[in-house]
């Protein structure tokens, strides 16, 4: 990751933190299994030949993400699919779900109480501009 990068994620950090807590359901990640919105997202990377992680790394990196969201599983994983795509649009070139899953995740401090989502991953795609991996 680069200096850039860390930076952005930073950032992102920083925003979370000041971002307000909004009311909502629980997601529920629910064990792993084909079907599952861990292994949707799996299966689309893998139709674009983005990945050959196993299906266990996008059960975790969603189980991760989603222990900080309001969102239900599968309204977690459309905001998800969303920002890949945005990313994609942008014309980021190593982007992929499980990037997305991962870094957003990472950039959630742990005690951080549970909240919407959807202003994360859209602070994420922000702060990808910012260290120009997209445009």
């Amino acid at each position: 990751m680069t200096i850039l990068q860390r930076s952005a994620l930073a950032t992102l950090a920083t925003a979370l933190l000041l971002a307000g807590c909004s009311s909502g359901s629980p997601a529920s990640p629910g064990p792993s299994a084909t079907g599952s919105p861990a292994q949707e997202l799996r299966a689309l990377d893998q139709a674009a030949g983005a990945t050959t992680e196993p299906a266990t790394a996008y059960d975790e990196a969603f189980a991760k993400l989603a222990a900080h969201c309001l969102e239900h599983a599968p309204a977690l994983a459309d905001e998800v699919r969303g920002t890949a795509a945005q990313l994609k649009a942008l014309g980021s070139k190593t982007q992929t779900h499980l990037t997305v899953l991962r870094d957003v995740a990472a950039a959630i401090p742990d005690a951080y109480p549970r909240s919407n989502c959807a202003p994360y991953l859209g602070e994420f795609v922000g702060a990808q501009k910012l260290t120009g991996t997209v445009h």
